[in-house]
């Protein structure tokens, strides 16, 4: 008599809480799987036309994006909480979601705090999401697939756009921007999406599939070259260094003469899309009679130019942190107390301007340190560090993953390992010197491909979620998406009705619809009699109390309070 098979081993991998009793995994994964292509498709392609908002054009509507995929998800996963299981990176990944939201509580611009707050959360569920679908291999292979097509997707936009493709849908200020609104902020996606289909032309036995990377590999490196972005360029190298140190870990497992064919496809795609971008004719507008060759040059330099503003930037921010050690200012209230520490000379603040700075700081790293506070920074420093131990850990002893597939293997756990490695030193190195983390887009695709690929670990508690804890929990969770989603959607309304040539009865409608929104307050000062001014330049004084540009309007009006 035959002793009866072993039970699956519990897994949770990343994910945060166990879901007993919903539906079954593959009909459950697939519907995840669907969600997670659909959002990185509209993430990739979402934006609007506006002569008014050319940043907010591009990024509200993506964060919306973030926040219904979230919500979509939240939905088959609430169906049955019964317990409470994180994994070692979720359980980190949620500390830091609700230091987040605790250091929000005391923000002074709260509008601003749910909003970035909103952002963390979103990515959290994604990941969680993610990581269900990863226990189903065919679910798992789909999304990683439509992920990397929509990356590549953003890519040849950008690429088009440098080549001549014009629309009113793409940015034209910081060229190829493509639909990001910014080069930098599309150099830092297709960058950090890049290992995907970099080591699928590595592996992949099926020649279809090897040749659908390499034109990938080529499209994405063509862009990362025409951005001139430094801080993907460093991404770029970081990724092809561990790709290569992963690539002789596992030599063993591969014949010599498939390893050296695909390594040198490896190099020719990329080689391939580099000349192109440097020797065919473009229609970016550079100063530099060798642009290329200057970045390349002044990659590393931070003591003039651009460098030098980012390091200013970074010394002033850090001022902010012993006025709030704790908690910080709140999450996305740097923009709201940077002109109290600006100097003489910072390049990212110009004084003059109604917006003075950007709304996120040239630094993820820095930005966390700042708005959520030192511990909150090292939470989340704690989760990619645990992120990256459990990812090599898989590529240097090449274990099995815990998974439910009976198929997963030993050598596909490693493949899957090394891509998130990757992926998450382009994430790093890229939010070192750029926003990342803290826009829409990028946190979709970075934590939904980490939770595809992160083998799977061991809860690191486990507790029954039951009566009337678990109903709570599931509406605190779910109410807060949905707030997410509806604020997400107030805001692209708010930019929808004002987006153009808009008078000032649009503008009044529009900071209806967005309670937190300071740009068209601030419209609204320039709009109509100083009786009518005055309330908002007083709402904009009070959503940025230390901005100079609401105090002038209200003494252009004569108002003293």
């Amino acid at each position: 008599m035959t002793s009866p098979p072993a039970p699956a081993p519990y897994d949770v991998d990343t994910a945060a809480f166990e879901l007993a009793g919903a539906p079954s995994p593959p009909r459950a994964a697939t519907f995840l799987a669907s969600v997670l292509v659909i959002g990185a498709f509209t993430v990739v392609l979402a934006g609007v036309n506006s002569t008014v908002f050319e940043l907010e054009r591009h990024a509200v509507p993506k964060e919306l994006v973030l926040h219904v995929t979230a919500l979509l998800c939240l939905l088959p996963l609430l169906l049955r909480w019964e317990r409470v299981a994180p994994g070692v990176v979720a359980a980190l990944l949620g500390l830091f979601v609700i230091w987040s939201a605790l250091s929000s509580v005391f923000a002074t611009n709260r509008w601003l705090a749910l909003n970035a707050l909103s952002i963390s959360f979103s990515g959290l569920v994604v990941f969680v999401a993610a990581s269900r679908v990863a226990r189903a291999p065919h679910a798992r292979a789909f999304a990683l697939v439509g992920i990397t097509t929509a990356a590549v997707l953003a890519a040849a936009l950008g690429a088009a756009q440098a080549y001549g493709l014009q629309l009113e849908w793409l940015a034209e200020d910081r060229a190829p921007g493509g639909t990001f609104g910014n080069r930098n902020f599309l150099a830092h996606v297709v960058v950090i999406a890049l290992p995907l289909p970099l080591l699928a032309l590595l592996r992949s036995e099926r020649r279809l599939a090897a040749a659908l990377s390499f034109v990938a590999v080529g499209v994405m490196t063509n862009l990362v070259v025409l951005t001139r972005s430094r801080a993907a360029w460093l991404a770029f190298v970081a990724v092809l260094g561990i790709v290569a140190i992963g690539a002789l870990l596992g030599r063993r497992a591969y014949p010599t003469m498939l390893r050296k064919r695909r390594a040198g496809w490896v190099v020719l795609a990329i080689v391939t899309g580099g000349l192109l971008a440097v020797s065919l004719p473009n229609r970016l507008e550079w100063r530099s009679d060798s642009p290329y060759a200057e970045t390349l040059g002044r990659l590393t330099d931070y003591s003039s130019g651009s460098g030098r503003g980012r390091l200013m930037q970074w010394q002033n921010s850090l001022r902010l942190v012993p006025d709030a050690p704790v908690l910080g200012v709140g999450p996305g209230n740097w923009f709201v107390h940077y002109p109290r520490v600006t100097t003489p000379g910072d390049r990212s603040f110009a004084g003059a301007d109604a917006i003075p700075t950007n709304p996120w700081p040239s630094s993820d790293w820095i930005t966390m340190v700042v708005e959520r506070g030192p511990f909150g920074a090292l939470l989340l420093l704690f989760t990619g560090l645990a992120a990256c131990a459990i990812a090599l850990r898989r590529v240097a002893t090449r274990e099995p993953a815990l998974e439910w597939a009976e198929t997963e293997t030993a050598e596909s756990t490693a493949d899957r390992s090394l891509t998130a490695l990757a992926i998450l030193a382009a994430t790093v190195v890229t939010g070192l010197f750029d926003a990342v983390l803290l826009l829409g887009a990028p946190t979709l695709l970075v934590w939904a491909s980490l939770g595809l690929l992160l083998p799977s670990t061991r809860p690191v508690l486990s507790r029954p979620l039951s009566g009337r804890w678990r109903r709570a929990a599931v509406l605190a969770v779910l109410l807060f998406a949905v707030t997410a989603t509806l604020t997400g959607a107030g805001r692209l309304t708010s930019l929808l009705i004002a987006r153009d040539r808009p008078t000032r009865a649009d503008l009044a409608l529009a900071a209806r619809f967005d309670p937190g929104g300071h740009r068209v307050r601030l419209l609204l000062t320039r709009r109509g009699t100083c009786q009518e001014r005055i309330p908002y330049a007083r709402a904009a004084r009070d959503l940025m109390p230390f901005h100079a540009a609401p105090e002038r309007a209200l003494r252009a009006c004569g108002a003293r309070e």
